[in-house]
């Protein structure tokens, strides 16, 4: 009896294999890359290669229907995209394995921005206002009257890809006078009034539209540096925020794992609900260091059925992507007049991190392959920009 995790490259699934590995679970990991780095973990049993998912989706739900009876896996852990996909045809894979993911149009609804806003303006959770491009070009800035700064941002998507700030409306007209954005159709975007604040994420657990555990936390740094991923974050109680996610779950019959950010308004105190990631997410490591470990708890409501509520999570626990830290270091330092306090910071934090995303000493091979897989890609693509090996060039619809 095992548990098969995917996208075995990032960080996500490595804390989901360092967590059930620790905890004396078989893990075996599984990717389209075929040294990924989880597979380098002391915690991983083994690991196989599947075809993309992005570009041979029905290469890569065979090679999955093949593999978990020959592992004998009773329970399969997506991390990233390739969970909608397994929501896709989870009808043919629940025969198979167990799984605590959501249904399919659970999933577009939770990642799609134009239907998620719909059900949160409903629901009355603060949403910032938005426009379509199609509405905006061609004169219909000054019709529209928004608030600046505006950000474009993709509609579905995530780390800080595509994203843009227009100060002004005349920034903005020249950014939509552009026949495409990003090498993408404007249908792909929409225009955001920006808040300005805190970002908080509140992650949580529901069976089958029932809560059963929950953490939220306040980012501290970011990479990219404009509206990234967390780098460092430190765990917090954000009730309203968390109380909104909710709301909102509860509402869709929610089942599996889901992470939504928010940012709390600095003037008024209140959360915008900015974006939700109907899946696990980068952060998961902070929610496992503040006492909730998602990873464990999944497996065990996917092999169970079920889970006791986890009621609460500690605060002010500080959590380190290490990777990404390092990666952002340079704009940090190019942005800032303090240079030498933005490199003390980075090297010796007033609260150092209890957990890191990508690192750990007692387990460090995971990093090295992460960092020559990162080495290989700089020098195949002449970029020191992060590039995925695979990704969906379309939309999930």
């Amino acid at each position: 009896m095992s548990v098969v995790v995917t996208n075995a490259r990032n960080r996500i699934a490595y804390n989901v294999v360092r967590s059930l590995g620790q905890r004396g679970v078989p893990v075996y990991v599984a990717d389209s890359v075929s040294r990924p780095m989880s597979a380098a973990s002391r915690y991983a049993s083994g690991h196989f290669t599947y075809p993309s998912p992005f570009h041979d989706p029905e290469g890569f739900i065979e090679c999955l229907a093949m593999e978990l009876p020959r592992l004998g896996a009773d329970v399969l852990i997506p991390v990233f995209e390739e969970t909608f996909l397994i929501a896709r045809h989870k009808a043919r894979l629940s025969p198979l394995v167990s799984m605590a993911v959501p249904d399919y149009d659970q999933i577009l609804t939770a990642h799609n921005k134009d239907k998620w806003e719909l059900v949160a303006r409903r629901l009355g959770i603060p949403v910032p206002a938005a426009y379509s491009p199609e509405a905006l070009r061609g004169g219909g800035v000054g019709a529209s009257q928004p608030r600046f700064p505006v950000l474009i941002k993709p509609k579905q998507g995530g780390g800080a890809w595509g994203i843009r700030e227009a100060p002004s409306r005349a920034a903005l007209e020249q950014l939509l006078d552009q026949p495409t954005w990003d090498g993408k159709s404007w249908d792909r975007f929409f225009v955001q009034e920006k808040v300005e604040g805190e970002t908080h994420c509140v992650a949580m657990l529901f069976n089958r539209g029932q809560l059963r555990a929950k953490v939220a936390y306040r980012q501290l740094r970011d990479f990219p540096t404009t509206g990234g991923q967390a780098t460092v974050r430190v765990s917090l109680r954000s009730e309203t925020a968390e109380r909104y996610l909710q709301q909102l779950l509860e509402d869709l019959r929610w089942h599996g794992p889901c992470q939504a950010d928010f940012i709390v308004d600095r003037q008024t105190g209140l959360p915008y609900l900015i974006d939700v990631n109907p899946r696990l997410w980068g952060s998961l490591v902070q929610a496992i260091a503040s006492g909730v470990d998602f990873p464990y708890l999944i497996y065990r409501m996917a092999k169970d059925g079920d889970v006791p509520p986890v009621a609460s999570f500690k605060t002010g626990v500080v959590t380190r992507w290490l990777g990404g830290d390092i990666a952002a270091l340079p704009a940090r330092l190019r942005s800032s007049s303090e240079k030498l306090t933005v490199l003390l910071d980075f090297l010796f934090p007033a609260a150092p991190a209890v957990l890191f995303d990508d690192f750990s000493w007692s387990d460090p091979l995971p990093m090295v392959h992460w960092c020559a897989d990162a080495i290989v890609r700089a020098v195949k693509f002449r970029s020191t920009a992060a590039v995925s090996h695979d990704s969906l060039q379309g939309t999930w619809e």
